[in-house]
């Protein structure tokens, strides 16, 4: 399923929900990143979300996720609750329909309106559960919060997108470089585990947002999801700029501008752990030396890094890195969401 703006449409007339970068489309997503880029330069000192309750649901761990919304939150003046479903809260259901006799107590249907009830937004995060494309690309969870919910939705990560992370990515990237005809490079890394390719997606749809040509790096059988892909295409066709795919990281990296590190799972074997042997480790983790073959490129990654088998040392702690700043600015595009989504960012 892809998120489309209406599909993202609540119940209420005229609510929206921060679920998809392409329901934002490129005006939207640019307006985001200026106004977080404000807040950075200048918080808001009049704390424009006083009064305001919001509800951050977990049901997966995060750490820049979690704080950078908490903090946001309140900092602008709003009172964050934070809740981890199955661990102080009840087990959730998401199936429509379901015999509720197994561990779940509480079903979405209730629970999703009860916190509209309370709170002036709610947020999820939920991964994937790894089991088969097909099913988690509909995505279970996120799509009974935005059926249900009668307040503004937050996607802080799910199967096909995470959102928050996209938009502090281009936030970093405009802060040094005007990204319009860059060339931005997508490279997949090694990892222990099977993981999702929601950020992966968004990345990439921010950087053609952005206005960058868009080169994807990875091993055969590790394509993103076609959906996105003829997304990626179409908007970069209508924007005139390129989308290469390509299996050559030496390729791939000359003349970068960007380079965006991430280990995604094969959907082609959902599931399945990705080769382990070293030398397809060594063909595809990021070095100091892939790097100089880039035009002093910066070197990305949403974080938490498996240090020295994603990305080495070297690359990692070299001054064209800027994951930190990415992370930071997960704090300012968080602040530029709540306020966008609430009506306060005039």
């Amino acid at each position: 399923m892809t998120m489309t703006t209406t599909a993202t449409k609540g119940k209420s007339t005229g609510l929206r929900h921060f679920a998809d970068l392409r329901d934002w489309g490129a005006h939207g997503v640019e307006k985001l990143v200026a106004l977080a880029r404000k807040l950075k330069a200048a918080p808001p000192k009049d704390l424009p979300l006083r009064g305001k309750s919001l509800a951050f649901c977990f049901m997966n761990p995060s750490l820049r996720t979690q704080v950078s919304f908490e903090v946001a939150a309140a900092s602008l003046g709003a009172h964050p609750v934070t809740l981890f479903f199955g661990q102080g809260t009840w087990n959730m259901e998401s199936r429509d329909g379901a015999v509720m006799d197994g561990s779940a107590t509480e079903h979405l249907k209730d629970a999703v309106p009860v916190l509209g009830r309370y709170c002036d937004a709610v947020a999820l995060r939920a991964f994937p559960s790894g089991k088969t494309w097909e099913e988690d690309r509909k995505e279970p969870q996120l799509s009974p919060f935005l059926r249900y919910s009668t307040v503004p939705v937050i996607n802080m990560e799910s199967s096909l997108g995470h959102p928050c992370q996209g938009l502090a990515d281009l936030m970093t990237i405009q802060e040094r470089m005007d990204p319009r005809r860059k060339r931005f490079v997508l490279t997949w890394a090694p990892h222990i585990k099977h993981l999702p390719s929601a950020v992966p997606h968004s990345a990439a749809q921010a950087a053609v947002l952005g206005g960058m040509d868009l080169v994807l790096c990875r091993p055969e059988g590790y394509d993103l999801d076609g959906e996105v892909m003829a997304w990626l295409k179409e908007e970069s066709a209508r924007r005139g700029t390129k989308v290469e795919v390509t299996d050559d990281p030496e390729k791939a990296y000359e003349g970068a501008h960007v380079v965006y590190a991430k280990s995604w799972g094969a959907l082609s074997n959902y599931g399945a752990l990705p080769p382990q042997d070293p030398a397809f480790r060594d063909r595809w983790r990021v070095s100091a030396e892939k790097m100089r073959r880039t035009e002093r490129a910066l070197l990305m990654h949403c974080l938490p890094v498996r240090r020295n088998l994603e990305i080495d040392d070297a690359a990692l702690d070299c001054p064209g890195s800027v994951v930190l700043d990415e992370a930071e600015n997960r704090l300012h595009t968080a602040k530029a969401v709540l306020l966008e989504l609430l009506g306060a960012s005039k």
